[in-house]
């Protein structure tokens, strides 16, 4: 029996490789591997992500600073983290300095440098060296003895570097360090992002599953005539099956060959890639696909053709004289069709198995509402197009073509219509996380800037006021002091004149310390010993680094007056100072700040306020953005092949059209109309699809409220409209070469 199946299903790959003619054959057998080789290359792409985002925290968790005990063979290294920005790029990476000959080793880095030297990524190095790198140089003026390796960075894009200093022990913020590496730590995904991951995944996913259906049915008449042919020299009713399955198993093997090659492109192309869905880019070697979830997947494939290919067969007669086909073709049920809808519903009603979108329950009850979006389609396709009457002659041929086959026209647009109740859906969550984000602020710029004493910062200030509309920007110099009992008290730094003007202290004298009356029982007495809070932290300092002169008491002047004033040459005692130069730069444009970025140097930061965005969210965004992109692709891609397939399976009826008199425009304008009528209906079953499964799923998973966009609602149902009519657009080139005469001398 074995080997009874195993010739009939080889007798299938035989017939689809060369059945009706080799050139017929093979542009049929390309349709199909192209159809399902999208799919595959989609589907591995999909499972490769795991892999993806574990091989970037991976390297990431490799390079994280490790404080802790000296280890054994290791002069440990002081290490400052910094974190920059660089028109609107992320520049992260590290100051060291190190204590020995045996510094610990780097990730991705030969050695460490030393005081004036340094290591930076290729990106970074490349950037430096083109024009557009000019206002960054400054930052970068050490001598390059070395590049970071792909084990050292996230992504072939980033911008990371290893700057040697000699003063970076004396960073309040220096850390010592024997190691590099630590254990990764992520924040757990909220409601709202895991249901952004789940409505996107499957709304990327469950269209190539339609398609990979779709696609084995291509070139069905062909098929047909050829199993009749088998039928008449004396194979039965299985082994028509398993032939047809053989078919179609031939062209999913194909596909899953091509769709491989193409996996194997997009890799190739992966690191190119230079859009910011993912900082600093990604490696192709990270993308991997995962064989618990890859290998399944591929499995299920060619049975799922086969399967096809054989349900395809149920209302044909194929008979050893030909093939029948119903006139009067029974009425599709709509009972089975719901069945994954209600059941999906309740699944998302009632939550079985636990509670919130990380409970399985939740991924099926999705999956099913989007899986009923196909099935449902051809049922609504058929009784519409049953109610369509009569009209000018390309509307007559369009509704009549409909009315005879309404399941080739539904499967064209199936794809279509799962994208957009799946976006509509996904758009919803999207709004509903976005709403619930804080408002962001005024966006401003602010400098803040490390001084080790009075002089430094006074020096830092003026460099400040010396860039070209900087001179009239307020500077504040400010510090924490703590006492032995670890109370804190906020100071500022502030000279005889501008107290004079702001607080009116007409008899100050450099020297001087004032605190407001309102807050005396908060701040050091006159005499007590004090540390600088980030020094001491940083240093562990056990001798106190100041003592607190005789404080005036003046009143409190405004709202931000701090607990403590002090004059400059009041620190003039003072050893270990740790002060903080801190500036907001209101309207600055792009290359001011990068100018005071500079100014700045790696003795502080940068920064703009306002403008932060949550960068879990941050990601998801952007992955699910570059998802539905590939998506649309995707689905423009699987209807043109399916689109072109039917145009060249009916080339001998609407030559004979063009025999008849029936003009090309006619016949162009009929096919627009075929595909547009099933497209309308699928707007109108995707659009309530949608705003139903985001309704579910924001008020009983994620327990909020649900508001439609209906902007949003009305781009997304034109851009799907949009790219039908320009996939119709595509396939009239098509339509003008099957209306030549010659194609009715083929058989």
């Amino acid at each position: 029996m074995i080997r009874r199946w195993t010739a009939d299903l080889a007798l299938g790959m035989r017939l689809a490789l060369g059945g009706g003619g080799a050139r017929t054959a093979l542009v049929r057998l390309t349709l199909t591997a192209v159809g399902v080789g999208l799919g595959v290359a989609v589907l591995l792409t999909a499972t490769s992500v795991p892999n993806l985002l574990a091989a970037r925290d991976d390297r990431a968790s490799a390079r994280v600073l490790a404080p802790g005990a000296a280890a054994a063979g290791v002069d440990p290294v002081y290490a400052v983290t910094r974190n920059d920005e660089f028109r609107g790029r992320g520049l992260q990476g590290y100051l060291v300095q190190a204590t020995g000959s045996r510094p610990p080793a780097a990730p991705g880095v030969d050695r460490l440098p030393g005081p004036g030297e340094m290591v930076l990524s290729p990106a970074l190095a490349d950037l430096l060296r083109s024009p557009g790198g000019e206002l960054l140089r400054p930052r970068f003026s050490a001598r390059v003895v070395g590049t970071i390796g792909d084990a050292g960075l996230t992504g072939p894009n980033e911008l990371f570097f290893y700057v040697g200093s000699g003063t970076v022990a004396q960073q309040p913020d220096a850390t010592l360090v024997s190691r590099f590496g630590h254990e990764s730590s992520r924040r757990p995904l909220s409601s709202l992002e895991l249901l952004l991951v789940v409505v996107g995944a499957t709304t990327c996913l469950v269209p190539v599953f339609v398609f990979v259906v779709t696609s084995t049915r291509l070139a069905a008449a062909a098929r047909d005539r050829r199993l009749a042919a088998l039928r008449l020299v004396g194979a039965d009713r299985g082994q028509v099956h398993r032939i047809a399955a053989g078919e179609a198993l031939l062209g999913s093997l194909a596909g899953l060959v091509l769709g491989v090659a193409v996996f194997q492109l997009i890799r190739v192309l992966v690191p190119r890639i230079t859009v910011d869905a993912f900082r600093g880019g990604l490696f192709g070697t990270d993308v991997v696909p995962d064989w618990r979830l890859g290998i399944p997947a591929l499995l299920a494939l060619p049975v799922l053709a086969c399967a096809a290919a054989v349900f395809a067969l149920r209302p044909v007669v194929i008979e050893p004289l030909g093939v029948e086909r119903r006139g009067t073709r029974a009425r599709r049920k709509l009972a089975w069709r719901l069945f994954p809808a209600v059941t999906g519903v309740v699944l998302l009603l009632t939550g079985l198995g636990g509670n919130g979108a990380d409970n399985p329950s939740v991924i099926v009850g999705v999956v099913f509402v989007l899986t009923a979006v196909p099935l449902v389609l051809p049922w609504v396709v058929e009784r519409v197009a049953g109610l369509l009457g009569g009209g000018s002659p390309a509307w007559l041929l369009a509704v009549r073509r409909l009315q005879l086959d309404s399941a080739t026209a539904a499967r064209l647009v199936s794809g279509v219509a799962v994208v957009l109740a799946g976006s509509i859906a996904l758009q919803g969550v999207y709004d509903r996380t976005e709403f619930e984000r804080p408002a962001p602020q005024d966006i401003r710029v602010l400098a803040s800037y490390y001084a080790t004493s009075v002089a430094d910062g006074e020096a830092f200030t003026a460099t400040l006021h010396a860039l070209p509309g900087l001179g009239g920007v307020p500077v504040r110099t400010g510090a924490l002091i703590e006492t032995a009992s670890g109370e804190r008290t906020s100071i500022v730094v502030e000279s005889c004149p501008q107290l004079r003007a702001r607080a009116g202290i007409a008899d100050c004298r450099d020297g001087d310390v004032y605190a407001a009356t309102t807050r005396s029982s908060s701040v050091p007495a006159t005499g007590d010993h004090v540390w600088f809070s980030e020094v001491r932290r940083a240093h562990r300092a056990d001798v106190p680094q100041w003592t607190v002169p005789e404080v005036h008491r003046v009143p409190a002047y405004g709202e931000d007056a701090p607990e403590l004033i002090v004059t400059p040459a009041a620190l003039a005692t003072a050893s270990g100072v740790g002060l903080t130069v801190s500036a907001t730069l209101p309207d600055a444009d792009a290359d001011q700040v990068e100018r005071v970025r500079n100014v700045v140097g790696w003795n502080g930061s940068v920064s703009s306020l306002g403008t932060g965005q949550d960068g879990t969210s941050a990601l998801i965004t952007r992955v699910l953005s570059a998802g539905s992109v590939l998506v649309l692709l995707f689905v423009a891609a699987s209807l043109l092949v399916a689109a072109w397939e039917q145009l060249r399976e009916r080339r001998r009826s609407l030559a004979a059209l063009a025999a008849n008199g029936v003009g090309r425009g006619v016949l162009a304008r009929s096919l627009v109309w075929q595909l547009a009528i099933p497209v309308a209906v699928a707007v109108v079953v995707a659009v309530p699809a949608g705003l139903g499964l985001d309704w579910l799923v924001l008020t009983f998973v994620a327990h909020r409220p649900m508001t439609a966009d209906v902007p949003s609602i009305a781009l997304l149902t034109a851009t799907a409209i949009a790219a039908v009519l320009f996939v119709t657009a595509l396939t009239l080139p098509a339509l003008w070469r099957t209306t030549n005469l010659e194609n009715l001398r083929e058989e």
